[in-house]
């Protein structure tokens, strides 16, 4: 797997998400998104789900403030079943929506976490990956001077 090139593009899907995220909240399941989103550097409107309200009246609540919103649920059959019932309501309530970045992160971290709380540990570890592999290839000085057995 190319550790390197997965880093980079949930870089820009990140950079993405803090550019749209200046004029628009995004919209989560649940405080746990909520907290991994600002641990990667999320620091705009973030609006979660399970507050207690319906989502017709969370759109409703956007709509009276902002022209836009970012729809960033769980890319499991909730999150999809969430994101789907967002877009109508704040379609309904004529509120534009991105749902493209939820897309994004979908096919990129699919095969290996399922929602949006875990993405922070996994955007790390993606790093960590992508910083410890060791491109360079030892000269053949070190062949030659290396002790043998």
């Amino acid at each position: 797997m190319d550790y390197e090139a997965l880093y980079e593009d949930l870089q820009r899907v990140l950079e993405d998400l803090v550019e749209q995220n200046q004029d628009a909240p995004i919209i989560v399941e649940g405080d746990r998104d909520r907290k991994s989103l600002r641990a990667l550097g999320v620091h705009g409107e973030i609006l979660s789900l399970n507050r207690g309200i319906s989502v017709f009246a969370l759109c409703e609540s956007i709509a009276e403030r902002s022209r836009g919103a970012v729809i960033l649920t769980d890319w499991d059959a909730r999150g999809g079943r969430l994101a789907r019932q967002l877009r109508q309501g704040l379609a309904a309530n004529g509120v534009r929506y991105d749902d493209e970045l939820r897309a994004r992160l979908t096919h990129l971290c699919r095969k290996d976490i399922k929602d949006v709380e875990s993405l922070h540990a996994f955007v790390l570890a993606i790093q960590e990956k992508a910083q410890s592999r060791d491109h360079s290839k030892p000269s053949k000085r070190w062949y030659a001077t290396r002790p043998r057995s």
